[in-house]
């Protein structure tokens, strides 16, 4: 047992010292290579100390903004979830960081570090501290097993694991499986492999990496814990890399591959685009190989489409340091001279695999003056959803090709409102909806009749008892109140807003977001009388926030309660990953309104669970964690607007950061009138009167 264990953590340690990530130009005329264990930059996930106050929505006293959000780290993570999926845009540096953090634990550098948390610059402590934990690193390959791939890499490794030596022993195992999307559609079946093994094998943890491109698109199982490694920041650039230039902290070397192939070219050399920084680094390679940059990018355009023919080591080598994205950008360098048939078969061929070489190839068109149409108008017809899919790679040119407007904006529609795709590419279609104009109805009404319905559910304390309510005929929006509408209230009243995203021309569909309960109610005092003056409403209509009843009376219709285990969703009593924007999701962030139409209400409400939690006119009470005002409701004060600053106001429906337990139609939050963050919102209700 304790030899396979040491030859897991040898080879760990072995691995990552032989690993190049960048080279250095200024050490010969072959550079300097830099190996993984001196040049790797701690990656962070979309996950902050904030989010993770906020699932008890946290309060800024006295109405102060928040402090910049500290990100988490990828190792946190790890640390944290005994299964774990991360994923990151192609070149994120998940193998890398695979490699690295098999080799810090093998090391036993376990020691803690100070890391940079935010672009502000922030450090703290960054701390593996699991004991007598051993790595292995295994790359997912389609057609085999996961118990085949971890024979392969140590035969007999199975067996220990299943025998009575492992099971008493205290030696823990860090599976950690990379590339999965390289599985494409049989991924999904990987990750349960994956979730089965963890699950039935003492003392085994289990790390999944891929693509978020591709991964997103799988269903993916509602409690697997998964993040997304983030860009690097440029305060993260800056402490990798301190003593080179301040061009290498321009947004272009985010990506931490194109870092590390910024970091080849000489410092002086300034690129401005992806592909100008690709074509730089070919140069440079060709100058040290003594041949002409062509066959280099002949070579990426063969590692990008599995071309069997005959490889420079030499070239393959560097190209494989850098990873698909990076040999994308020089492979649409030699595509860009043959015809455009050839690419349209290529993608056609597999449009998951081949989407950004094509994307990178249209780049290369325009660069050079030429017109894409004909690359891309073929992309628009087919079978199934292929025009769907041709619609989003196209979404990103239509600023420069305004003519494929009219058969792009159509397809991006329909993938939106019919719920076409994955929630991942249906929030890439409705962002260029939003920046060309979102031509739904974003303040739309619903017709929530009146009636006696059950309010409450036993699934919770502070929801409980369940017990019938009565509430008159209202109205309320379909969607919570978006970015775009609410920047018209602070264009014309000149009203503080604090939000991030407030004027970002892809987000004007997304919810507002950083809003107060002041604030909900200054907004729709202010949409009372323009709705008033422009007919919208009728004279003695107002606009006002919902109360508590009102809320979920829409958001449940007459769905009875079920019991203590049985939770109450807008669309139903079983959970469906892809209703909403929950944890589940993945997104940890705010999408655009409308992109989960399975989770309409029985009234035509959208996002009534995640996405954000909204405001409502009820009390709560002073306490957090218990409300004041318990059920049954009752007219006792709880709907006071006078209330004092310290009262708490109701929340309800969740928010991205919210699971499957709190986003739903009975689960019941609080906040303080004065508290904000940018995962509560609000939505308006129409009546003749006040609550």
């Amino acid at each position: 047992m304790h030899d396979a264990l040491d030859r897991l953590r040898t080879e760990a340690v072995a691995t990552a010292a032989s690993t190049v990530v960048h080279v250095l130009p200024d050490e010969g005329p072959q550079g300097r290579p830099v190996s993984l264990i001196e040049g790797f930059i701690p990656l962070l996930v979309n996950f902050t100390d904030e989010d993770k106050a906020a699932k008890g929505l946290r309060v800024f006293a006295d109405g102060a903004p928040p402090p910049v959000p500290q990100h988490f780290s990828a190792v946190e993570m790890v640390r944290d979830h005994a299964l774990l999926l991360l994923t990151g845009e192609s070149g994120a540096g998940k193998t890398s960081f695979a490699r690295q953090l098999a080799w810090q634990i093998a090391s036993g550098e376990n020691a803690p570090r100070m890391i940079v948390r935010n672009e502000a610059g922030d450090t703290a402590p960054e701390m593996f501290d699991i004991q007598n934990l051993v790595p292995l690193v295994i790359d997912a390959q389609a057609g085999l097993t996961l118990e085949t791939l971890i024979e392969r890499r140590l035969p007999g490794l199975c067996t220990l694991l299943d025998s009575d030596t492992w099971c008493d022993g205290d030696a823990g195992l860090l599976l950690i499986v990379d590339g999965i999307d390289a599985l494409q559609a049989a991924g999904p079946q990987m990750i349960d492999a994956v979730r089965q093994f963890q699950a039935t094998t003492p003392h085994v943890r289990a790390l999944l990496l891929g693509d978020s491109r591709i991964v997103r698109d799988w269903p993916l199982p509602a409690d697997l814990p998964r993040y997304e490694l983030l860009p690097l920041l440029a305060s993260q650039r800056r402490a990798g890399a301190p003593e080179m230039p301040v061009n290498l902290l321009s947004s272009l070397t985010a990506n931490p591959a194109l870092f590390g192939a910024r970091m080849e070219i000489q410092p002086q050399t300034e690129p401005d685009s992806e592909q100008a920084l690709a074509d730089a680094w070919a140069g440079g390679v060709a100058r040290q190989l003594g041949i002409d940059p062509m066959v280099v990018t002949r070579h990426a355009l063969a590692y990008v489409t599995g071309d069997g023919f005959e490889q420079n080591d030499t070239i393959l080598q560097r190209l494989q340091t850098l990873g698909l994205r990076f040999s994308t950008l020089l492979a649409a360098n030699e595509l860009h001279l043959h015809p455009p048939a050839e690419a349209v078969a290529l993608y056609r061929e597999n449009p998951q695999a081949f989407e950004p070489l094509i994307q990178n190839l249209a780049r290369r068109l325009l660069a050079s003056g030429r017109p894409i149409a004909p690359l891309i108008e073929p992309l628009l017809s087919g079978p199934d959803d292929m025009p769907f899919h041709g619609a989003l790679l196209a979404a990103e040119f239509l600023e420069q090709a305004p003519e494929l407007r009219q058969h792009v904006l159509p397809l991006l529609l329909s993938v939106v409102e019919e719920g076409r795709l994955s929630a991942y590419r249906r929030e890439r279609a409705a962002r260029t909806l939003s920046y060309f104009g979102d031509p739904r109805d974003l303040q739309g009404l619903a017709d929530i009749p009146g009636g006696t319905f059950t309010f409450g559910s036993a699934t919770h304390p502070n929801s409980a008892p369940a017990h019938p309510v009565t509430v008159e005929a209202f109205r309320l929006g379909r969607y919570p109140v978006v970015n775009a509408d609410y920047a018209r209230f602070i264009a014309e009243t000149g009203r503080s807003w604090k939000s991030p995203e407030a004027h970002d021309p892809e987000r004007r569909n997304a919810p507002a977001t950083d809003l107060t309960w002041h604030d909900a109610n200054a907004y729709c005092a202010w949409l009372t009388l323009r709705w008033r003056a422009e007919g919208r409403i009728e004279p003695h209509d107002v606009v006002r926030l919902p109360t508590e009843p009102e809320w979920e009376r829409a958001a449940r219709g007459d769905q009875p309660d079920a019991g203590d285990q049985t939770i109450v969703y807008p669309w139903g009593a079983q959970f469906q990953p892809d209703a909403c924007n929950s944890e589940e999701a993945g997104f940890n962030r705010t999408v655009a309104v409308g992109l989960f139409p399975k989770g309409r209400s029985p009234y035509g409400c959208f996002d009534m669970a995640g996405e954000v939690w909204e405001w409502t006119t009820t009390l709560w009470g002073n306490d957090m964690t218990t409300p004041s005002f318990t059920y049954p409701y009752a007219m006792d004060g709880r709907e006071d607007p006078d209330a004092g600053p310290r009262i708490r106001r109701v929340l309800r429906g969740g928010c991205f950061s919210s699971g499957k337990l709190k986003a739903c139609t009975t689960y019941r939050g609080s906040l303080e009138p004065d508290g904000y963050w940018r995962g509560n919102g609000f939505r308006v209700a129409v009546s003749q009167h006040s609550p």
